[in-house]
């Protein structure tokens, strides 16, 4: 990454979309102190902001950490902070494992920690894994810590500071910093430059050269939007009528600031360079509710910032927006305490002990204690929960999931809560979490339950996430509902019911989903192109001719990314589909160039590798996964496998068995510990094996059919008990 630190670089921007009432769209960018001569309230609560001190240049007024000569180890490694003159610097271990001195080029971030970028050499900046804990110290803080104290992040580690995943261009630039451009040389080094080092005002509202013009001519009135390409969107007014409890809104929701503020509040893949002017789900590729990044019941797990939550709540299928509750300058709250909340929700009714049952003024009277309960990020950030949920503690004994009221009463049962909570006459309503656990274990039943829902008003993010699970449940069980899916209004619930498609054989899928390759709506064509590239070899040759366009898209919606090594696996996995295999080859050594210890590069490229026969290159890959992650259940299969292949196959028995006794096991990886158990003549082993598989996942055919097979005895109550299970799946 070339670049000049130490000072802000200017670029010539490109305004917000094609507005050809707007002239002069390639306008130097404007600098928002000269936004303040007219904008002083907003410019003063912008300076009170994150965005403000979302990355600042490392100078004595926004450096908050000890560099008084301090020095820290961590994981055996000794870092020391110091200063020479004006200059901030830490010396510390660097990729090789030698010791080195490296320049600080910039904060990032403000409290309650604040990061360093550190000028690795090549001027290639990389945010340093120590931290400043800038809370007081009565409360832990004024200290330097490691943002991953429980692992040992060593030179190689994934999260090490100076891997990919610490990457400032690739992985932090484009939401701390505006309107940030990347471009690589012909030898892939990447170049990323920005218009300003943190979030200014045309961050948000865009390129302001012609509103500045017209705002000196005194001319605003005559151009569209005071010069701006889009203006705000129309503020909606809740009432609260005698006698409501909630308030009502006047007028339908809008969606222009979730498009604003989503980009950078939410884990999402871009899909564009630049997403100014764009609907979110045009510019971004959001991560749907899964298991991996949220808890079964849509609570947030792994930090989604944000959006995801938010867009599974009802406020936001009301038409509530970032700014009914924060001060889109300041970000600040838009009242104190409860006084949010009852903007809409009668205080008389909700803000008293007769509905939240604790003492005015203590720990669980305020709104937030039991609706937005707070997960804590990188050490010491607490995040509070958007999807509002209500606190369910049979949920939480059924399935594991967090709930308030044992969150803030340690020690107490979740069945003392559920006791508390029917005490005071509040009765559990079904929630979504047990369909979605039955999807998870292929209950055919569960797919009317689950037409009723996407039928229904659920909020689409939740739709979207139970029908991207439809994949487990037999094909015909599900075509009239993703054909519900398919033709939803909201693209998200389309986008869901594509991937849900990835179930049906390739004659169905091409039926279901070659409507949607003309999808108004980028994310859904992107996701299209993923479900139809799996089956393009099945293809008839005139179906193929009409998804050119579509894959030809999808490289060009990849492109956008091309700087991140899961871009460039994704792409290595298109490849391959299309038959492009030198093409794939390239992109899959591009990611391990990127990031060599990506797991998913590793295991894709050697499932390449091994296509192509060339079975020990890919062992070899398979191995270094084992080494970066030696709990990864997928990485332990697929070398068991090539374990198999390579007649090792007694060597090949205890990766199998570790993939699959972990808590993220699939069915599948059951089915092939049991096969391979068999295969070495541990008959009752296998059995075992498959009749563990079947009480977790009582529908997969896989396992059934495998176990009627084993038992070779056609009479017996457990094989014609299977036998059953298999016909009611597929009954042809």
């Amino acid at each position: 990454m070339q670049r000049r630190i130490g000072a802000v670089l200017v670029l010539a921007a490109l305004a917000w979309g094609a507005v050809a009432a707007v002239e002069d769209t390639d306008a130097a960018p404007t600098p928002p102190e000269v936004c303040r001569d007219c904008h002083l309230p907003e410019f003063e609560a912008w300076q009170r902001s994150d965005h403000f001190q979302s990355m600042r240049l490392a100078e004595e007024n926004a450096v908050l950490g000890d560099f008084s000569d301090v020095r820290v180890r961590f994981h055996g490694i000794e870092s020391r902070f110091f200063r020479t003159g004006d200059e901030y610097r830490v010396e510390t271990v660097s990729a090789s494992g030698e010791r080195g001195v490296f320049p600080v080029r910039y904060t990032f971030g403000w409290r309650p920690l604040q990061q360093y970028l550190l000028d690795a050499g090549d001027s290639r900046l990389q945010a340093f894994d120590v931290a400043w804990d800038d809370r007081p110290a009565a409360q832990g803080g004024q200290r330097w810590f490691h943002l991953q104290p429980d692992e040992e992040v060593v030179p190689g580690h994934p999260f090490f500071w100076t891997g990919h995943a610490m990457h400032w261009g690739s992985q932090c630039a484009a939401c701390h910093s505006t309107h940030v451009t990347k471009s690589a040389d012909a030898s892939g080094h990447l170049s990323t430059a920005f218009e300003a080092a943190n979030v200014t005002c045309e961050a948000c509202h865009g390129n302001a050269a012609v509103h500045v013009r017209h705002a000196r001519a005194g001319t605003t009135g005559n151009v569209p939007h005071a010069g701006f390409v889009d203006g705000p969107a129309p503020r909606i007014a809740w009432r609260l009528a005698p006698g409501e409890r909630i308030a009502t809104p006047d007028k339908a929701g809008d969606s222009r600031e979730i498009d604003q503020c989503g980009g950078c509040h939410a884990l999402r893949t871009p899909l564009v360079a630049d997403a100014r002017g764009k609907a979110f789900h045009d510019a971004y590729r959001i991560e749907l509710v899964d298991s991996l990044h949220y808890f079964p019941d849509g609570q947030i797990r792994e930090e989604v910032f944000v959006l995801g939550s938010f867009l599974q709540s009802r406020m936001h299928a009301r038409g509530v927006t970032c700014g009914n509750c924060h001060d889109p300058h300041s970000g600040g709250l838009v009242a104190e305490g409860n006084g949010v909340c009852s903007q809409c929700h009668r205080a008389a009714s909700y803000d008293v002990p007769t509905h939240h049952h604790h003492a005015a003024g203590t720990s669980g009277s305020a709104c937030i204690d039991c609706h937005m309960p707070a997960r804590t990020y990188m050490g010491v950030d607490p995040r509070r929960d958007h999807a509002f949920p209500i606190p369910r503690p049979s949920l939480s004994a059924e399935f594991g999931v967090p709930n308030a009221c044992t969150g803030c009463h340690e020690g107490r049962s979740d069945a003392w809560a559920q006791e508390k909570l029917s005490d005071w006459g509040f009765a559990e309503k079904d929630h979504w979490t047990r369909l979605s656990e039955r999807l998870h274990r292929g209950d055919p039943a569960a797919a009317d339950d689950l037409h009723a829902l996407v039928a229904g008003d659920t909020p689409p993010m939740v739709k979207a996430g139970l029908l991207a699970q439809a994949t487990t449940l037999p094909s015909h069980k599900t075509r009239a509902l993703l054909a519900l899916g398919l033709g939803d209004a909201e693209p998200l619930v389309r986008r869901g019911a594509v991937a849900g498609a990835h179930g049906q054989p390739p004659a169905e899928r091409w039926r279901l989903l070659a409507p949607r390759m003309d999808d108004p709506v980028a994310s859904v064509r992107f996701e299209t192109a993923i479900a139809l590239a799996d089956i393009a070899p099945a293809l008839p040759a005139r179906a193929v001719a009409t998804t050119r366009d579509l894959f030809a898209e999808q490289r060009q919606l990849l492109a956008s990314t091309a700087d991140l090594a899961e871009t460039q696996r994704m792409l290595g996995n298109l490849e391959v589909r299309l038959g492009q295999r030198a093409t794939a080859r390239a992109a899959f050594e591009r990611a391990l160039t990127i990031d060599p210890t990506s797991v998913p590069a590793l295991i894709d490229y050697a499932d390449f590798l091994q296509r192509e026969g060339q079975e020990r290159e890919a062992g070899e890959l398979l191995a270094r996964a084992i080494g970066v992650a030696p709990d990864s259940p997928i990485a332990n299969v697929a070398y068991g496998l090539h374990l198999v292949r390579d007649r090792r196959r007694q060597e090949a028995l205890a990766p199998l068995a570790k993939a699959a006794a972990t808590p993220d096991a699939s069915a599948r990886f059951l089915y092939i510990h049991a096969v391979a158990q068999h295969s070495l003549g541990h008959h009752t082993a296998a059995l075992e094996t498959l009749r563990a598989g079947i009480e977790r996942w009582p529908w997969d055919p896989n396992l059934l059919s495998t176990l009627v097979i084993y038992l070779d005895d056609p009479q017996s109550p457990e094989t014609q008990r299977h036998l059953a299970t298999l016909a009611e799946l597929e009954p042809d």
